[in-house]
């Protein structure tokens, strides 16, 4: 089986995608299902673990990209062990299948995969591919530094999907995993940069079909295929630092370059489309009284339900999201487009396609949520799962 990662291409971008040759050909050929709820928080980290392990945020523990007081240099919770539960790869591993993975959310450190060039983050004082090395498979990755490096260009898109799957393509062919997954991130990258819409996607929407192409044929006709989306991107015109609030009210310090905590040891949680407010030492009152000042901020849409706050992991003394336009941010932010919202949102959904034997070409269904993934790739495998 390859599991492909379209990060942040919704439902409603597929229709573009699908005039391309190879993913016109691709839809064409498998059982596509439109129209998909994502899981909140509609994040990378969050989302890609439901799918490792078949549950929500508040089971598996990813309730965020990373740690949530903030900083310019935060923690990603990019290392395997942060996952509460058994992901579909670690049962791969436990039935004796070899595994691969490429840039894919959540496999820092990993102890089952076999060939592992995990996505990590740089921290103050770090250097990137070091730390990459030590996190993946040292020998691996060296010999794919060297091999394919001159692709990249930082993390710039579409450099870096086109070195990672220089790299699949290269594990694919050589050492033949049954379980192969990558994460490609152009679309996400660039949406980010530019927005939905914009003249400057449609490097993403070419990169990703020439990338497909070169994965489906070093894939061969006997794998499974499954490519799915994670979640889709708002388009954002003012992001609000709400943080700068507690700041002017003394419950936070801002050195100039990062927020420092204050005696109470409240701040907010900023997730792009929403927002949690961590109370601290503060009494009841005061934070009732907070939650009356940020109703009243520009681009507050609605406090989150408790089903929200309970799906999402979160144990916070309140959430909030963002209106269409607007998103929240602890650092100065330049993006055009951002996810991170509640379910809600009007042209949010996903999709997931698969390619293999017992699945009809050319059907298309609707509806369902990215969770229903698990299932599949745990029967197509044979796995054992909780």
């Amino acid at each position: 089986m390859l599991i492909i990662s379209f990060d942040a291409v919704g439902d409603k971008e597929l229709d573009i995608l699908a005039q391309y040759s190879t993913i016109s050909k691709f839809i064409k050929t498998s059982t596509l299902c439109r129209d998909v709820s994502s899981v909140y928080v509609t994040n990378t980290y969050p989302v890609h673990t439901s799918i490792a392990t078949g549950v929500t945020p508040d089971v598996h523990g990813i309730s965020a990209n990373y740690e949530p007081f903030p900083s310019r240099y935060p923690t990603w919770y990019e290392n395997e062990k942060d996952i509460r539960l058994k992901t579909f790869w670690q049962a791969a591993s436990e039935k004796r299948i070899k595994t691969a993975a490429v840039l894919w959310p959540g496999t820092g450190y990993s102890k089952t995969i076999k060939y592992n060039i995990p996505e990590t983050h740089k921290r103050r004082g770090e250097n990137l591919i070091l730390t990459n090395l030590k996190a993946g498979s040292t020998f691996l990755q060296a010999k794919m530094f060297l091999r394919y490096g001159k692709l990249l260009d930082g993390i710039n898109q579409p450099g870096l999907d086109n070195f990672s799957t220089s790299c699949m393509v290269d594990i694919l062919k050589k050492y033949k995993p049954g379980l192969a997954m990558i994460h490609l991130l152009a679309y996400d990258g660039l949406c980010h940069k530019h927005g939905k819409g914009s003249k400057e996607l449609e490097r993403a929407y070419r990169a990703l079909n020439d990338n497909l192409a070169r994965l489906l044929d070093a894939a061969g006709d006997n794998r499974d295929i499954i490519i799915f989306s994670d979640h889709s991107q708002i388009n954002v015109h003012t992001p609000v630092n709400l943080n700068k609030m507690l700041v002017k009210l003394g419950l936070l310090t801002w050195d100039g370059e990062r927020f420092l905590p204050g005696d109470s040891g409240c701040f907010i949680e900023c997730c792009g489309g929403s927002a949690f407010f961590h109370a601290g030492s503060l009494t009841l009152p005061s934070v009732k009284e907070m939650q009356s000042k940020i109703s009243q901020t520009e681009g507050f849409r609605r406090f989150l339900t408790t089903e929200e706050m309970n799906a999402a992991g979160q144990t916070t003394a309140f959430g909030f999201c963002a209106q269409e336009g607007y998103s929240y941010e602890s650092f100065p932010s330049e993006y055009k487009a951002t996810h991170g919202y509640p379910l809600d949102m009007p042209d949010y959904k996903v999709f997931y396609m698969i390619r293999g034997s017992g699945f009809t070409p050319g059907k298309v269904v609707s509806g369902g949520s990215v969770l229903d993934i698990t299932p599949l790739i745990v029967k197509r495998l044979g796995l054992k799962m909780d």
